[in-house]
């Protein structure tokens, strides 16, 4: 019987580390090279000064349950002509804060503010790139620094006309989806239990994805309940589109043709004149999937 266990429990781990090297995206991705410090509230990847004289800063903000190392080495060439912020969000990441209980977009936004201040940024002009979650804040943020933003550009927007065709944000993901990533009390007990000890949970969490690195899939457990729940909610089930779309700056939406998160009729109708990019072959992790986008829409922009 023990015999058979362990030969069990080979093959599991043989299959697993076969799944997990052969996947592109494992192939792909790695650290990124960016130092991270303090700035304000927030933890960031910091690629440091170009040197140039009124330089243009580049943030990448990262989706729900994930962290700026999301992004990992991928983005690291864009520091060649822009300084390059990589931020942990509020409540995620190593701008986890256990006390902290309110995370509106108001309280991203500012987060997001004091940062760039502390970082002697507060009145560059910025290019914002945001994953899902993040869309919200950075189209926020944008409507309220009109005179600074050149340009948002968003990845797999999780946008919908109310709440209850937002529920679909879980649903589409199966029971999982159903249990753990909703508002619900079967989240909350998951998120509670993870908190106890995130560096377990998050072995945990990469042990079930084996086709993502193993930093990027440990990653989601770092975050409170607070954080989740309340962003979650904020940011996407009781968002109001209509308050920040048409966007007072560019706008550049990226859908993958096989991501089922946003409703893209609703996107269209509220866009105004946003540019819509359906990639194809590619899912909510479009931003992983072809980093190349945003690099060669950013060139684009210099001509």
């Amino acid at each position: 019987m023990l015999l058979a266990t362990v030969l069990v429990v080979i093959v599991a781990v043989a299959a697993w580390q076969a799944v997990h090297r052969s996947s592109p995206l494992v192939r792909r991705w790695s650290h990124s090279s960016f130092p991270r410090r303090a700035a304000g509230s927030l933890s960031v990847r910091d690629s440091g000064s170009t040197g140039r004289v009124g330089e243009e800063v580049l943030v990448l903000l990262h989706g729900l349950g994930a962290t700026g190392d999301y992004f990992g080495a991928f983005y690291d060439g864009l520091s060649r002509k822009r300084r390059v912020l990589i931020f942990d969000l509020l409540g995620f990441g190593r701008s986890l804060d256990e006390e902290r209980t309110e995370f509106g977009v108001d309280d991203h936004v500012e987060a997001i503010d004091g940062a760039l201040d502390s970082l002697g940024l507060g009145t560059a002009d910025v290019v914002l790139a945001a994953h899902s979650m993040s869309t919200a804040i950075a189209l926020t943020w944008a409507d309220r620094n009109r005179d600074r933003t050149r340009h948002v550009y968003l990845w797999g927007a999780p946008i919908y006309p109310d709440e209850t065709a937002a529920q679909s944000v879980g649903k589409e993901y199966g029971l999982m989806g159903r249990l753990f990533m909703l508002d619900s009390k079967w989240a909350e007990r998951a998120c509670r239990v993870n908190c106890l000890d995130r560096d377990v949970s998050g072995r945990m969490m990469a042990a079930m994805a084996p086709r993502w690195p193993t930093q990027v899939s440990s990653d989601a457990a770092h975050h409170t309940w607070d954080a989740y729940h309340r962003s979650l909610r904020t940011l996407i089930l009781d968002f109001r589109w209509k308050s920040v779309l048409p966007a007072s700056c560019p706008v550049t939406f990226f859908h993958g043709a096989d991501d089922p998160i946003g409703d893209q009729h609703y996107i269209a109708e509220l866009a105004g004149r946003a540019r819509i990019v359906e990639v194809p072959s590619a899912n909510h992790h479009v931003a992983l999937q072809h980093p190349d986008l945003l690099f060669t829409a950013l060139e684009s922009s210099e001509e």
